[in-house]
């Protein structure tokens, strides 16, 4: 859909917070929360509230045209209509590429090849998707939110080097090829602290290994 449940959005936005990207793709923009919330953690937060004192890049990838909002218009820079592995490579490398609910709706093959590029085109990767995927069809006549496939710690293993997080009903990864993950990311995002968030969210963590 457009939009996704709430649970995911202090762990996600912490970690943007502490990388201090200044140069964002957002991969599914759908609605345009990311967006907004990003330009917020970047630019407002350091007190540039005008437009024209901006100066984080950020760039957005969306396949279905009719999310269109005027939210688009404002938090973005740009947004590319199309698939995403036909229009990153035609965007600028950044310092973070966030590919947020959406990982679920691509198959195996596909995932891979975007991974693949993501990895060349941003120092990091910051994905978030569902413990147990749920069955979901054709939404808003758009045939991509589509739930396709199911995704674990253990699928991204091949990548240099990875942070897991866990809300209890979601998996956020940072992943790079490039750096390794910041300590003041990694510190807040150990295996121990899960704790905090409350035992479904510890029971899941336990079997990967919090790198």
């Amino acid at each position: 859909m457009p939009t996704s449940a709430p649970r995911t959005l202090a762990s996600v936005h912490d970690i943007l917070l502490r990388l201090e990207p200044t140069s964002l793709i957002d991969i599914g923009v759908g609605h345009g929360k990311t967006g907004v919330l990003a330009r917020e953690f970047t630019d407002i937060w350091h007190k540039r509230y005008a437009r024209s004192e901006w100066k984080t890049r950020i760039y957005g990838v969306e396949v279905y045209e009719q999310y269109r909002n005027p939210l688009w218009d404002y938090a973005y820079d740009e947004v590319r209509l199309g698939d995403a592995l036909r229009v990153l490579p035609d965007l600028p490398d950044v310092d973070v590429i966030a590919a947020l609910d959406v990982w679920e709706h691509f198959s195996p093959e596909y995932a891979a090849g975007l991974l693949d590029l993501c990895l060349k085109k941003a120092d990091f990767v910051l994905i978030c998707t569902p413990i147990i995927v749920r069955e979901q069809g054709n939404v808003f006549g758009n045939e991509w939110e589509r739930h396709v496939s199911r995704w674990t710690p253990k699928d991204f293993t091949e990548v240099k080097h990875r942070l897991v997080a866990c809300t209890g009903y979601d998996w956020v990864l940072l992943l790079s090829d490039r750096k390794p993950i910041p300590y003041d990311v990694w510190r807040l995002h150990r295996r121990w602290e899960h704790l905090m968030r409350g035992w479904r969210a510890f029971w899941h963590i336990l079997p990967h290994k919090n790198w």
